[in-house]
């Protein structure tokens, strides 16, 4: 079962020796799914059609999930997660923002550094987003500790 098959092409990858063997196969599944396509065109794009539009009423009028019941299972999943990758996941989204809260100044003083002139409105709120920037900087070598 497991024994090597010598190839006559030194380069060959398990793909190409895949695509040798079965490409008869292949060839003659495209052949029967095209005439059969070609011969009935209507009847398969009409089912594809009574698909999607089933598919709309049952997600929107017949399978409604109740709301108590899907906050009772969100509360059951939520009891499922390990209190360690529960503090893992916190950790992870406060890392989260504090990324997104720092791109933000970030590129706010860059805007505001790019004028010619600063208002004083723009220099106070310069200065209290480089503090915050400071503080972001600061922050994880504080719980590193």
């Amino acid at each position: 079962m497991f024994r090597k098959i010598p190839s006559k092409v030194r380069d060959t990858t398990v793909f190409q020796e895949f695509k040798n063997e079965f490409s008869p196969q292949v060839k003659a599944f495209e052949g029967l799914a095209k005439t059969f396509l070609d011969r009935h065109a209507k009847v398969v794009f009409s089912a594809m059609i009574l698909l999607i539009v089933a598919s709309f009423i049952l997600t929107f009028f017949v399978l409604k999930p109740e709301s108590s019941d899907q906050s009772q299972g969100i509360k059951k999943e939520l009891n499922a997660i390990p209190g360690d990758l529960g503090s893992e996941l916190s950790a992870l989204q406060d890392l989260s923002s504090r990324a997104i809260q720092m791109n933000e100044l970030k590129t706010e003083i860059e805007r505001i550094i790019s004028q010619e002139s600063i208002s004083k409105q723009d220099s106070i709120y310069l200065e209290k987003a480089i503090e915050q920037l400071q503080y972001f900087n600061d922050q994880p070598k504080e719980d590193e500790n």
